[in-house]
């Protein structure tokens, strides 16, 4: 697990590393006593049931910034645009560098922690939560990436965390069926630059981010053909087009990006990998990234329907049973039942976020569990808050209010790749011992780019020489090109690679 997970669990319970009864009695239950039972009662309290389930996380966001968040999500959703406090609350708190390592000014923030905060904007307003995960997707992948080659990519990771660049994420495009390792943007070589043209769309906080994360397609081919870099989004050539009007997630402005002969320096093209692969381990850990923390802020949309629901029922009464609906025993059971589907679902959100902190399994291993999270959290998103309205009663149904908007928001989940139709196919194949990819394929037998039969000792879906044998404890050899290996206190010498991400050339 690294150094930013294993640090901060209440200095004043955990921090010396031994069990502390009445620091833990303390913090937890406010008296540090067990008599006349009231702790017993606080145990079982609604609210710290689930927080029991997730990092503390008030010290990396207050909750004065997600109750600012919540009270600006009705006009968000109205305008169909963020208002600039959402995000500057947001930023103000350092939201937009908490994934990167502290050593690049970064907030050393944990897949789980971010999880927990993903959850809880969510829950505040989940376009604005769903528009940032993909800055979280982003990061994510150049972190692991950097984790892997420890070569020259963590100067763009100093740049976003101490600049606080938003990276929006632009690997959709029209024609991909949500595959993440295609594209259909080209790009030609120029000496030491790369001449790009192409579409990107939806691309969430397209216009109001710094930094573009997008892969593009080397026209000349190769072997590892498939360029990931980072652009400027003012650059030349880059125009952002206002496309997003939807049913939900109208605040997340996922709109259309255009580049027109948009030059991207060769330094800020930070991986290469063969289109189509998934056997590409970074590729892989990002996409664990992807599917916790869009899963967390789903859970953060269900968890703000049940509470509604809760006060609508404590608060709603029947005349003739003289009693509240919350009293009676087919409502409680009611909000039961859909307790029962959502529970599991955050356990295992937060379990495999830590699974994916401790970097003991090879993450292509728990991609399949992934994925099933993600598609499970999708079919849940819609059904959950359908269930929550109907406890809420006909005030759901309203035109405006948290209720209905919740009930718009969360059919978004279904669109979000890989969908449940790649999702299915691949776990299927996977099961089987057949060759897979993280896109839909509709030839028997074939997977992509991968026609030959896994033998027993290799994974399915990967070519023989895309295995990945590095035990836990031991880091791949230097990078393509033989890029320098600088360790965390370590810089590369003067370059041009050092300038500003975004300066000129």
């Amino acid at each position: 697990m690294n150094a930013a997970h294993d640090h901060d669990q209440d200095a004043g319970a955990y921090g010396t590393g031994t069990y502390d009864a009445d620091a833990y009695d303390a913090r937890t239950y406010g008296t540090g006593t067990n008599d006349a039972g009231t702790n017993d009662t606080d145990a079982y309290d609604y609210r710290r049931g689930i927080q029991a389930i997730w990092p503390e996380t008030e010290r990396l966001l207050p909750t004065s910034v997600t109750e600012t968040l919540a009270g600006l999500a009705e006009r968000n959703d109205r305008a169909g645009r963020l208002s600039d406090s959402s995000v500057g609350a947001l930023r103000e708190a350092g939201w937009f560098g908490l994934p990167v390592p502290r050593e690049f000014e970064g907030g050393g923030g944990s897949i789980e922690e971010c999880c927990a905060l993903q959850r809880r904007i969510g829950a505040a307003d989940p376009a604005l939560a769903i528009a940032v995960t993909m800055h979280l997707f982003s990061v994510g992948v150049l972190v692991e990436h950097w984790r892997r080659e420890r070569d020259e990519s963590w100067m763009l990771l100093e740049a976003i965390a101490g600049q606080q660049r938003i990276v929006g994420n632009a690997f959709a495009e029209p024609g991909l069926a949500g595959a993440l390792t295609r594209s259909h943007c080209t790009a030609r070589r120029t000496g030491k630059e790369w001449t790009v043209n192409g579409v990107k769309v939806p691309c969430s906080l397209a216009e109001r981010s710094d930094l573009l994360c997008l892969q593009v397609r080397d026209e000349a081919g190769g072997p590892e053909s498939l360029l990931v870099a980072l652009v400027a989004t003012d650059s030349p050539g880059i125009t952002v087009e206002r496309t997003w009007n939807t049913l939900g997630m109208r605040a997340s402005e996922s709109d259309t990006v255009r580049l027109r002969d948009c030059v991207i320096p060769d330094e800020l093209v930070f991986h290469r990998t063969r289109p189509g692969s998934q056997g590409d381990e970074v590729f892989a850990a990002g996409l664990g990234w992807f599917c916790v923390s869009i899963t967390a802020c789903y859970l953060g949309l269900i968890s703000a329907a049940v509470d509604q629901a809760r006060a609508a029922l404590e608060n709603a009464r029947i005349t003739h049973l003289g009693a509240s609906r919350s009293e009676l025993p087919s409502f409680q059971s009611a909000l039961g039942a859909l307790l029962v589907e959502v529970l599991p679902l955050e356990a295992a959100c937060a379990g495999l976020a830590r699974q994916l902190d401790a970097r003991t399994a090879d993450p292509r291993s728990l991609i399949p569990a992934l994925l099933a999270l993600k598609c499970r959290a999708a079919e849940l998103a819609t059904r959950a808050v359908e269930a929550a309205s109907e406890l809420v009663g006909v005030a759901s149904y309203a035109a405006t209010g948290t209720a209905s908007r919740l009930l718009r928001d969360a059919h978004a989940a279904r669109f979000h790749p890989p969908t449940r139709f790649a999702t299915r196919q691949l776990l299927g194949r996977w099961a089987l011992g057949l060759p897979f990819t993280f896109e839909l394929d509709e030839r028997p037998g074939f997977a992509g780019d991968e026609r030959h039969s896994a033998r027993p000792d290799e994974r399915p879906g990967l070519r023989r020489n895309e295995r990945y044998s590095a035990r836990p404890d031991e880091r791949p050899g230097p990078g393509r090109n033989e890029r320098h290996s600088a360790g965390p206190g370590e810089r590369p010498g003067p370059g041009r690679s050092q300038r500003a991400v975004g300066e000129a050339p």
